[in-house]
C-alpha cells in the first residue's frame, strides 16, 4: 500500500499551530509568575514562632480599626481648620466677652456677662473696641464714662512713655465727642453720670490700683482696687445737690467684709436672734470711702476751719445725732480721727472710726472719709495712706 505524502502547504500549517500553542503556554506562564511576585511583594509578612509566613492582616479586624483613625485624622482637621478661619471667644480681666476674627479684629460683646467697669490700662486697646459696640447700641453716657476712663488711661502710660500714642486713642476720642455731644440735650447733667471717671493700673500686683479723677471739679486720686465704686452698679451716683449759692456731689466706693461675731457668741445664736427679731439676714459689714467736692456760686461761705460743718449738714449728721451715736471727732494730723457705736439688726454694738481730710480753696472744696469697723483698723491705716498721699487738685 503506498503512503499518502502530505502536501508541503498542510505541512507548514501544522508546524505553524504547534509553535503559537507552544508560546501561547509560555506567555501564560510568564504573566502569572510576574503577577504572583508582584502580588507578594505588596503584601507585608510577619514571621510566626514556627517559620511560617503569616499575614498580618488576617490576624484582626482592621477594617474597624482604620476607619476609627480615619476619623479621628478628620475630625481633628475640622478642629484646626475652624481654629484658624473663625473668630475665638476670649475674656477680658473682668470676665467679659469678646472675639477675635482670624485677621486679629477684635469685636466686643454686650452679653449676659457683660457688666459695666472702669478700663483697665493693659486692656484699653480692648476697652476701645468695648466703647464702640456703646456707642452703636446708642448708650451715650456708658461711652462718655468709659472715654474718659480710657483717656486718662493713656495720659498714665503717657506720663512714663512721652513717645506713647496708640492706634485707638483718635477714634475712641472721636466716639467719646459725638456721644457727649449727643447727650447735650438731656436734662441729667452728664457730669453726674460720667463722672468720676477711672483706671485699673498693675503696680505690684494686676489691677491693684484704681487711678480716679473728675474734670468737672479737678482732682485725681489712687485707691486700693478692692474698694468698689457704687456707681457700677445700677444709678447708685451718690449725693447730688444744687442751690442758688453751691453744688456739691458725694460719691463712695464700698469693700463689705465678712460676718462678724462678737466674742462668745455663735452662729446659732445669731440665727436665733435673727429669727426673733424678723429679720432674714444682717446687713455685712463694710469699709466705705467718701468723696466729696463742691463749689461755690458766689462769694466764699465758708473758710478751712468751719468747712467741715457744711458737710455734716449734708450727711445729716446733727448734734442730736452725733449724741445718739455718742460721736467724738479729735483733729489729727491736719485731719480728723471721729469715733462712734453702731447697733446692727439684732442689737450688737459695733466700735466705728472714721479718718477725715477737708480742703477748702474757694471756690471749690473737697472731703475725703473713710469710715470702717474699729477692727479692721491696721488695713485702713494701709488704705487711707494710699487714697491721702495721691489725692490731689488741679490749678
Amino acid at each position: 500500500m503506498q503512503r499518502e505524502v502530505p502536501s508541503l502547504k498542510s505541512y507548514k500549517a501544522n508546524a505553524h499551530f504547534v509553535f503559537w500553542k507552544k508560546r501561547s503556554l509560555l506567555f501564560v506562564i510568564s504573566v502569572f509568575l510576574i503577577l504572583w511576585s508582584v502580588f507578594s511583594s505588596l503584601l507585608p509578612q510577619s514571621q510566626s514562632s514556627n517559620g511560617i509566613i503569616v499575614d498580618p492582616l488576617l490576624q484582626k479586624p482592621w477594617i474597624p480599626d482604620a476607619e476609627e483613625e480615619e476619623s479621628r485624622s478628620y475630625h481633628r482637621f475640622l478642629s484646626e481648620f475652624k481654629n484658624k478661619q473663625s473668630s475665638v471667644k476670649k475674656k477680658d480681666r473682668f470676665g467679659r466677652n469678646y472675639l477675635v476674627s482670624p485677621s486679629g479684629k477684635i469685636r466686643f460683646l454686650i452679653d449676659d456677662e457683660y457688666r459695666k467697669e472702669f478700663p483697665q490700662q493693659l486692656e484699653a486697646d480692648i476697652a476701645a473696641k468695648e466703647l464702640e459696640v456703646l456707642y452703636e447700641v446708642r448708650k451715650e453716657k456708658e461711652v462718655v464714662f468709659l472715654g474718659k476712663g480710657i483717656h486718662l488711661c493713656y495720659r498714665l502710660k503717657k506720663e512714663k512713655d512721652s513717645g506713647f500714642f496708640p492706634e485707638w486713642l483718635i477714634q475712641s476720642n472721636e466716639i467719646t465727642n459725638r456721644a457727649a455731644n449727643e447727650w447735650s440735650d438731656q436734662t441729667i447733667p452728664l457730669d453726674l453720670v460720667s463722672e468720676p471717671y477711672g483706671c485699673y493700673v498693675d503696680e505690684v500686683s494686676p489691677m491693684d490700683y484704681l487711678y480716679l479723677e473728675s474734670e468737672s471739679f479737678r482732682y485725681r486720686l489712687k485707691i486700693p482696687a478692692s474698694l468698689r465704686y457704687e456707681g457700677l452698679f445700677g444709678n447708685r451716683l451718690g449725693i447730688y445737690g444744687e442751690n442758688r449759692d453751691s453744688i456739691y456731689r458725694i460719691v463712695r466706693f464700698v469693700k463689705f467684709l465678712s460676718n462678724y461675731l462678737p466674742e462668745g457668741q455663735t452662729e446659732w445664736d445669731e440665727a436665733l436672734k435673727l429669727q426673733t427679731s424678723g429679720k432674714k439676714k444682717k446687713t455685712l459689714p463694710k469699709i466705705i470711702l467718701s468723696i466729696g467736692s463742691s463749689f461755690d456760686k458766689v462769694r466764699p461761705l465758708r473758710n478751712p476751719k468751719n468747712y467741715f460743718v457744711f458737710w455734716d449738714s449734708v450727711r445729716s449728721l446733727s448734734k442730736s445725732q452725733m449724741r445718739m451715736l455718742q460721736f467724738k471727732r479729735t483733729e489729727v494730723n491736719g485731719g480728723y480721727l471721729s469715733e462712734w457705736v453702731e447697733v446692727d439688726e439684732i442689737g450688737n454694738s459695733i466700735p466705728m472710726e472714721m479718718m477725715e481730710y477737708y480742703v477748702y480753696n474757694a471756690p471749690r472744696g473737697y472731703f475725703l472719709s473713710l469710715s470702717y469697723p474699729k477692727r479692721e483698723k491696721e488695713l485702713a491705716n494701709a488704705y487711707w495712706n494710699t487714697i491721702r498721699t495721691s489725692f490731689t487738685v488741679k490749678d
